[in-house]
């Protein structure tokens, strides 16, 4: 017997889910001003600020994500997950951030609510959830900045540390790992998969998403 969801893939039944959110994260003016090629130089600062400081949650939020991974491959995908953060995304923070001269005390100016929420959003979902829910947390995630950013590659920007962002998240490493997410929650059983949990999880990490970029404005 088929219901109406027996022919739908577990990540498109989230995706339907969530399109208010899911669009408005698309629609958002951060996206749009990268899109159009007119992000306000301090916007980025302060994103790059904020990001710069998230990859080490991110590093531990994969961390968790290996420690409660159920097979072996799944664990070696996730190392190699660890070591592209690493090798790739803190070098370009690092770069950057030297090259933008801010100052050595960034780290420790106060995080914006915003800012601190998705912090702590992300880690406690991480920290305290299932396997199942850590995955659906970062496909959310990374599939938002992989679909903008794969559309705003097709007209890079002229900003040179923006469009070297843009396009690290829009190359074929980082795609496959979206695509490795998708295929984690698709191949999961419907006893395994928790609809209601994923989804409330999925909508949450895009709401998050939503006012850690519209933090990059200030006030």
């Amino acid at each position: 017997m088929t219901t109406p969801h027996s022919q739908e893939t577990h990540s498109a039944r989230l995706l339907a889910s969530a399109t208010d959110v899911w669009q408005a994260m698309q629609e958002h003016r951060f996206v749009v001003d990268i899109e159009r090629d007119r992000l306000p130089a301090d916007a980025f600062t302060r994103y790059l600020s904020y990001e710069g400081r998230f990859v080490e949650t991110a590093m531990a939020i994969f961390g968790y994500a290996l420690v409660k991974a159920d097979t072996i491959a799944h664990k070696h995908w996730l190392i190699g997950v660890l070591h592209a953060l690493s090798t790739e995304q803190v070098p370009y923070f690092e770069r950057t951030i030297a090259a933008l001269d801010l100052p050595p005390s960034y780290h420790d100016v106060p995080l914006p609510a915003a800012v601190s929420a998705f912090d702590s959003g992300m880690l406690d979902i991480a920290r305290n959830g299932t396997y199942e829910e850590v995955i659906v947390s970062m496909l959310a995630a990374e599939w938002m900045y992989g679909t903008w950013c794969t559309r705003a590659n097709r007209a890079p920007a002229s900003n040179p540390f923006v469009r070297e962002w843009v396009a690290l998240h829009a190359e074929p490493t980082f795609l496959g790992q979206v695509q490795w997410l998708r295929a984690q929650v698709d191949g999961w059983s419907a006893q395994r998969f928790d609809f209601e949990r994923s989804s409330t999880i999925f909508r949450k990490v895009l709401a998050l998403e939503i006012d850690f970029h519209s933090a990059a404005y200030g006030g």
